[in-house]
């Protein structure tokens, strides 16, 4: 099978742990194509998705976006990081819907089946205001989804949510997108991801945003639990 995953930062697996790499362990019979981009937004991923081409179908495409739609700040260093990428973020919840409904029409034109996914969490304190506009994502995302019979949803925040309900999170997420640039360049293990989410008092990211290798482990259980029930792959 040819499965493929799109998105962000979270996908490409830099900074962080990748769930990825665990996925190709998990499924060495089948074609893992990594389309991940870091600082991808709902409009710049359907930019890039809409110039590539595929010599044959996929059986299978994931797409997980959305998280760098919600600034945890409004400082101009993100502004203009952002900008300097072309990687605008979607200017209201409208356009959201436009560009991440244009995203999927693509996917399920080259695609047999499309997983949705929900973003996951900014901070892993549930409950700040980054957070709760993820939430506010995740039902339109949920909502867009239900209008194709290619597409289904899968709530990766409820996984993470239920995770960190045994312990509540730091409210500990990047504020200047060098100090990412800095763990990309620095933190290229597991072990050395997850000594800094410890030193940080994070659980399940590296920062509050990208996965340490207990996130990675998630996502990587979520998909693949996914991938599984799919007629495509049952059994």
């Amino acid at each position: 099978m040819r499965i493929a995953f799109f998105g962000d930062s979270l996908t490409s697996g830099v900074p962080g742990s990748s769930y990825v790499t665990i996925l190709r362990e998990r499924f060495p019979d089948d074609t893992l194509l990594n389309f991940g981009k870091g600082n991808d937004t709902v409009v710049s991923l359907y930019r890039r998705i809409s110039t590539m081409q595929f010599d044959k179908p996929l059986d299978i495409a994931f797409l997980w976006i959305g998280v760098n739609d919600v600034p945890q700040t409004d400082r101009w260093l993100y502004r203009t990081f952002h900008a300097l990428l072309a990687q605008r973020r979607a200017r209201d919840m409208d356009e959201f819907r436009s560009c991440f409904q244009a995203t999927l029409n693509l996917l399920c034109d080259r695609a047999r089946r499309a997983i949705v996914a929900s973003p996951a969490l900014k901070g892993e304190d549930l409950d700040n205001h980054c957070n709760r506009r993820l939430a506010d994502m995740a039902r339109l995302i949920k909502d867009v989804t239900a209008d194709y019979d290619k597409a289904e949803f899968l709530d990766l925040q409820a996984a993470f949510a239920q995770e960190l309900a045994v312990w509540p999170g730091p409210n500990h997420f990047p504020r200047n997108p060098f100090h990412v640039l800095l763990d990309a360049l620095t933190l290229r293990t597991d072990g050395q991801i997850d000594g800094k989410a410890t030193e940080r008092g994070l659980h399940l990211t590296l920062d509050g945003v990208h996965l340490n290798s207990a996130g990675a482990k998630l996502v990587a259980e979520e998909f693949a639990a996914a991938i599984q029930t799919l007629p495509t792959h049952a059994g």
